[in-house]
């Protein structure tokens, strides 16, 4: 509630007014004099300021004219010079040496170029003349250079006799980079003739710009701490702030255009001129290179010259007197007339104080006792507790909120000390300070929170405004303080820190968001387990996380639970920032408001990512013993299978071998050949059988050794051989030149590579030309250098369907096989730390590629020791 000022504030407030009903008016007429005074100095000024303007710009741009008529001078001075010795009648030694020494001294009596070069009609630089800081030198032919690319040259060469190029005004570049220190240039170029009008090149001068821009400087001393040059868009040539200059060739994007846009619309759009707007009285002159040079005085050249540029490029010349410089004869006006207008100012002042003071003593007293009787209404009706208390810190006054919460009467407490009624005993000291700071208005303490005793003696917590009171001296008489009780404020903010604290320290996650599920707050864990700083998902949905694992059903699921106000609970797995996968177990639920909407949505998650490996080691622990079990059954049931199987097989085979000797070749018995011929056919593939069962459930230890893969290709190759022929196979081998030896063993990779061979030679069987390829090379992958053997037929390809069953186990496409084949195979090349694949070859077939390191790596030594144990 507004409490009206007190009566000393109300007396000066009042006084104030007065003088100023006398002084402004006053004032007024003094200040209307002094404009008119100072307009007539201001444009007496101004006006001799802006013809100043106009003839130093105009000096400038004559300077600049000047410039690039001499140089235009030289360069056909340069050009007739030689054309008139025919030197090109000359050895190209002797036409070198001789245009060299012509530029060399050129360069040094001039001193105005950096580079002056003689180019062919191919862009190649015949003669270089390099400034060399004051000493020319003439490049040595390993460092000319063929400029035929450059634009300069492509322009300059297709000009007639008597032509000229002039280039924009840039930066030197060597090399695609821009030279440093910043060597401001122009290029003049003209085509020069033979005695017969032969095109034989051009004279190329590389002007130094950096004598143009002093000169222009120096042509425009006067002004030149405001005096600009710039290009046609608006980027600095020239400027008083070096680092304004040559921004389109240091990529800045700052323009005379984008600093002063409404000045750059007038002066792009005229030639000269002059005018004032908010920014500045600018003046202005338009420089064409091109047209200035045309029109110059040439008296060394024997014909008129003609131009060529890259286009109709323009400069500008512009100065710019900022609006506090325009009005800079304000302070030496004032400085010259100071002591006249203050006399009258002061004597004003004094005349209108005087008059305002004589009514302030009658309407003090008066407005002290009004502001009084508003004031103890204005406490008597607030909802707070209200206190006055005097210098020595005894009660004046209290309004009865306060007393219906002390208990009190307020006639027990008007005149008692405010210390023994209400202060604490561990307060007294603070309390007895704040009042003695009454004596320091600017010390005294406005706000502050103190401790009360009720009548029965509980503690409550006020939080105070204190307003000193003043008599009409203007002197400290009392203080009111309006308080607030914010007892159960203050026990509220505590609960609520230590829950903070206890969120702040939580080892679990904490997400807050609104309804829409924009992050409203996270705590330090969320910034421990996903790497994203709070501020940096503040604002942003938790689908940050996401790592697009989780379908959209189960969103779906969880928004439909918690916007109905109850919990989700489930598994995310989501990314961190760096990339990485986690996984985090979630509680999701609502929280709502004390009308029962919903407000926020709470989210506590636990990092469970080492649990789920845990819970996968154990799973891949438990699949590996139920293998190495069924491996393990495998073994015995392979030795019953040899012990009960292949004696008798033997016998049978053995048998009918003999019968076999004693038949002879006898032709009545041919039929019986046949069948006997048969039954040992079918032996030898039970054997076979016999053999893969106990090579997969029993693999004998392999015996590595230094060796050439090339070698074990070629004696498995005649290992399948027989193969090879039945099916008419045409083999191919190629072999990397260079390839390295691998550490294996030579009769477990003849296996390997043998059953492939014969693999790839029984698919070809539905093939018009079997045909089988044979690659090895070597192959750079991320475990290091390997051996890469590619064994790929022109068959009927490997269906897709049954792609991933082929080394299982047991499992075989072919009506006749134990399908332990490829099981083998992958068993071995995995014994050995290598890879093997099977894919489709294109336009038709198959591939099996087999990848062997290089490098020394133990192999493993077969023997599952659980079923070793179990046969001893």
């Amino acid at each position: 509630m507004p409490i009206t000022p007190p009566p000393r504030t109300l007396s000066r407030l009042s006084l104030f007014k007065g003088f100023l009903q006398v002084f402004l008016p006053l004032l007024g007429v003094l200040v209307v004099v002094g404009m008119m005074h100072y307009y007539t100095v201001y444009a007496t000024e101004r006006s001799g300021r802006e013809s100043s303007e106009t003839l130093n710009v105009g000096l400038a741009r004559r300077m600049i004219n000047a410039d690039i008529s001499a140089v235009l001078s030289d360069l056909r001075f340069l050009v007739e010079h030689i054309q008139r010795q025919h030197v090109f009648e000359m050895s190209p030694q002797q036409l070198a040496r001789l245009i060299g020494l012509e530029f060399q001294v050129f360069a040094e009596k001039k001193r105005l170029y950096d580079q002056i070069r003689f180019l062919d009609e191919n862009g190649l630089e015949v003669v270089r003349v390099n400034f060399n800081g004051g000493n020319p030198r003439i490049l040595p032919d390993e460092e000319l250079q063929n400029k035929r690319n450059r634009y300069y040259f492509q322009q300059a060469i297709e000009l007639s006799e008597g032509a000229s190029y002039i280039s924009p005004l840039d930066l030197n570049v060597e090399g695609g980079q821009i030279e440093y220190p910043l060597k401001p240039m122009m290029r003049f170029a003209t085509p020069i003739f033979d005695r017969n009008g032969v095109k034989r090149g051009i004279i190329l001068l590389n002007y130094l710009g950096e004598r143009l821009i002093q000169n222009f400087t120096h042509a425009a001393a006067n002004i030149a701490d405001h005096t600009e040059l710039v290009n046609q868009e608006g980027y600095w040539l020239s400027s008083p702030n070096p680092e304004d200059a040559w921004g389109f060739m240091l990529g800045r994007n700052t323009t005379f255009g984008k600093r002063y846009p409404a000045a750059w619309r007038i002066i792009s759009s005229q030639q000269q001129g002059q005018f004032a707007n908010p920014e500045g009285l600018f003046t202005f002159h338009t420089v064409h290179p091109v047209n200035s040079a045309a029109s110059s005085d040439l008296p060394l050249l024997d014909q008129p010259l003609k131009f060529q540029s890259t286009s109709s490029r323009i400069w500008k010349i512009i100065s710019r007197i900022p609006p506090s410089d325009i009005y800079s004869s304000l302070p030496g006006f004032l400085r010259q007339h100071l002591a006249l207008y203050l006399a009258m100012f002061l004597l004003i002042s004094f005349g209108s104080a005087l008059l305002a003071y004589s009514h302030l003593r009658h309407r003090r007293a008066e407005a002290q006792s009004e502001y009084e009787k508003r004031f103890r209404h204005t406490l008597e009706n607030i909802e707070l507790a209200a206190v006055t208390l005097d210098r020595q810190g005894h009660i004046r006054f209290c309004n009865k909120h306060f007393l219906g919460l002390t208990g009190w009467n307020q006639n027990e407490l008007v005149g008692s000390s405010w210390i023994e009624r209400f202060v604490p005993k561990d307060a007294t000291d603070q309390i007895t300070d704040v009042l003695s700071a009454m004596g320091d208005p600017q010390e005294f303490p406005t706000l502050t929170e103190t401790q009360v005793k009720t009548r029965n003696g509980e503690l409550r917590l006020i939080a105070w405004n204190n307003t000193l009171s003043y008599n009409t001296e203007g002197e400290v008489i009392g203080v009111t303080g309006i308080g607030e009780d914010i007892t159960e404020k203050r026990h509220a903010e505590e609960e609520l820190h230590k829950l903070f604290q206890a969120v702040e320290q939580s080892p679990s996650i904490v997400m807050i968001t609104n309804p829409m599920g924009e992050i409203e707050y996270v705590n330090p864990k969320f910034t421990e387990v996903t790497g994203y700083p709070a501020a940096e998902v503040m604002g942003q949905n938790p689908s940050v996380l996401k790592s697009g694992e989780t379908s959209s059903d189960e969103y779906h699921s969880l928004w439909d639970a918690i916007s109905d106000g109850g919990e989700w609970r489930g598994e995310f797995h989501n990314r961190r920032k760096n990339g990485e996968l986690y996984w985090e177990s979630a509680a999701i639920s609502a929280i709502h408001n004390a009308a029962g909407e919903i407000t926020h949505y709470l989210a506590v998650k636990e990092d469970i990512t080492e649990r789920k490996r845990l819970e996968a080691e154990v799973a891949e622990r438990n699949r590996e013993l139920a293998h190495a079990q069924t491996l393990a059954a495998m073994g015995r049931m392979a030795s019953m299978i040899a012990h009960d199987l292949r004696n008798p097989l033997s016998s049978v085979k053995m048998t009918l071998q003999i019968l076999g000797k004693q038949s002879g070749d006898n032709s009545d018995d041919s039929k019986e050949s046949e069948l006997r011929q048969i039954a040992l056919d079918q032996i030898r593939y039970m054997e076979e059988i016999l053999s893969d069962m106990l090579t997969y459930s029993r693999p004998d230890a392999i015996k590595p050794q230094w060796l050439s893969v090339e070698k074990i290709i070629d004696t498995a190759i005649g290992l399948a051989q027989k193969k090879i022929d039945t099916f008419k196979v045409d083999l191919h081998t190629f072999y990397q030149p260079g390839m390295p030896t691998v550490y294996a063993d030579p009769n477990k990779l003849r296996q390997v590579f043998s059953n492939l061979i014969v693999n790839a030679a029984q698919a070809t069987s539905c093939a018009e030309k079997p045909q089988i390829i044979i690659e090895v090379m070597i192959e750079l992958g991320p475990r290091g250098t390997g051996l890469r053997i590619d064994i790929c037929d022109n068959g009927c390809g490997i269906d897709p369907k049954i792609a991933a069953k082929l080394f299982d186990p047991f499992y075989t496409s072919r009506a006749q096989g134990t399908g332990l084949g490829l099981a083998i195979v992958k068993r071995i090349i995995e014994q050995h730390k290598g890879s093997i694949m099977l894919h489709n070859n294109e336009p038709q077939g198959a591939c099996a590629s087999i990848v062997l390191p290089t490098s020394f790596q133990s192999p493993e030594h077969s023997g599952d020791s659980q079923l070793e144990e179990e046969e001893r």
